[in-house]
């Protein structure tokens, strides 16, 4: 056999052993670094005024995926009136090792938020969702997108009313105008005294740049709200679809309790 008909016969081979072997210690890398950071975060600030904390992890997704499982996974810290906790019996997080920075998120089991609304009154909701999922994307200005949807959700709130949810989205994007655009939107909610058949709610929030270092992680939800604030920013609603529209009254009250 000629030289040249061994060069064409084991070289593809070599390149794939080679890019195998790059790609093997490339997870290894990033797995390990995601350890060791996760397990400098657990109990501490990951992000200016918030703390998040687990009971236990595991990475895997070798070779492309990093995929890491959190029992016990609680994130709290200071909202914009006050403090806030959500806490997940199982979380999971899902990124590539190569491409875009994207994370997608899952969370299973019982789930729990606390929160403070704008009148200095507290809220608390458990439930069960079917399925709840987000995702974010990242850039070297920090969080540019973000996606949340929970299907099939029921629970309680803290005087034990029951309510349930078909379908539920949050989106919060920059804006390219200097603004954060949210929307808000949700199907089939049922509690003891209201039904809503479908929500829809866009809200352009204006000096949307100040909310860059909340987005970066670099200055906390309570500092930035209120620069927002002094600064003249407002939430200007571009579009809002309830049905029934009788249901307009509850749907701002709860509005009202988040904001």
């Amino acid at each position: 056999m000629r030289y040249s008909s061994r060069f064409w016969l084991y070289a593809p081979l070599t390149l794939f052993l080679i890019l195998t072997g790059g790609a093997m210690a490339h997870w290894w890398t990033v797995a390990k670094s995601v350890e060791r950071k996760l397990e400098a975060l657990n109990g501490h600030e990951g992000a200016a005024g918030i703390t998040l904390s687990f009971t236990s992890k595991t990475i895997s997704g070798f070779p492309f995926n990093i995929d890491v499982v959190f029992t016990g996974f609680r994130i709290a810290g200071a909202g914009a009136h006050g403090p806030f906790a959500w806490s997940s019996e199982r979380f999971a997080l899902h990124a590539l090792t190569y491409g875009r920075q994207q994370q997608i998120y899952e969370a299973a089991g019982r789930q729990t938020l606390a929160w403070r609304d704008g009148a200095a009154k507290d809220h608390a909701i458990s439930f069960l969702p079917a399925t709840l999922r987000a995702s974010a994307i990242v850039d070297a200005q920090g969080l540019s997108r973000f996606d949340l949807d929970a299907v099939g959700a029921g629970g309680n709130d803290s005087s034990g009313a029951a309510f349930t949810l078909q379908d539920g989205q949050f989106h919060l994007r920059r804006g390219a105008k200097n603004t954060l655009d949210l929307m808000l939107s949700a199907d089939g909610v049922k509690t003891a005294d209201n039904a809503v058949q479908r929500l829809r709610i866009y809200v352009s929030l204006t000096r949307g740049e100040i909310w860059n270092a909340l987005l970066a992680g670099k200055q906390s939800w309570p500092r930035t709200y209120e620069a927002w604030r002094q600064a003249g920013g407002a939430a200007q609603t571009t579009h809002r679809d309830i049905a029934p529209p009788d249901a307009a009254i509850a749907v701002a009250d709860v509005l009202n309790s988040l904001y």
